[in-house]
């Protein structure tokens, strides 16, 4: 069980993300991260343990951002560890925080590896963004590339995905694990629990 937030908004959102994992934090605390869109580049942070450690990263850091998408993570694939935090990226341009299990990710990983993806984590949610990232590079566009990778994944799960190079757009997927849509004034959210969106 992992807690997964995204916001898009017109106020910097990565506070709000971080306070939806505080919310969440029941559903995992061995590692948090978030992924927050700044025009042509994305932040990207990873913290091994507690929210907190995340929230200091993110002072520290103090990026800007409408756009991002947040996790806090309880290890099922892969040890407690910064590099198999959440979000999982593919070439610096997609991003993915992800609850639930991907029961074919051993199969998918294999045929990507076999298309030249090189992997980082231990985890089953790396095929997710690479596999997005592989049908962008055949031509398709963002929400295509997620419908062909949905298509392959065995298993259940929530899903929130950023792209670099698409600036304006965040997609939530959903497939027998929970996902709520929050929407306030000019501004959406996804979260994995309604706890992440209760202010």
């Amino acid at each position: 069980m992992c807690g997964i937030i995204a916001a898009a908004s017109y106020r910097n959102v990565g506070e709000l993300l971080v306070e939806g994992l505080h919310k969440m934090e029941y559903r995992g605390y061995d590692s948090a991260g978030l992924a927050l869109h700044q025009e042509k580049n994305i932040a990207h942070l990873r913290a091994l343990g507690k929210v907190s450690l995340l929230e200091e990263k993110l002072k520290l850091a103090n990026p800007s951002s409408t756009l991002g998408i947040a996790h806090t993570r309880w290890a099922t694939h892969g040890e407690p560890s910064e590099k198999n935090a959440h979000p999982h990226s593919s070439k610096n341009n997609i991003y993915v925080v992800h609850n639930g299990i991907i029961e074919n990710h051993i199969t998918l990983k294999e045929t990507l590896k076999k298309e030249g993806f090189k992997f980082s984590s231990q985890t089953d949610t790396e095929v997710i963004s690479h596999s997005i990232q592989f049908y962008m590079e055949k031509g398709k566009d963002l929400d295509s590339a997620v419908i062909s990778t949905i298509a392959k994944l065995k298993g259940a799960y929530a899903l929130g995905i950023l792209d670099k190079n698409n600036p304006d757009t965040l997609i939530g997927v959903r497939q027998q694990s929970p996902l709520v849509i929050g929407e306030g004034f000019e501004e959406q959210f996804i979260a994995s629990d309604i706890m992440a969106l209760s202010n």
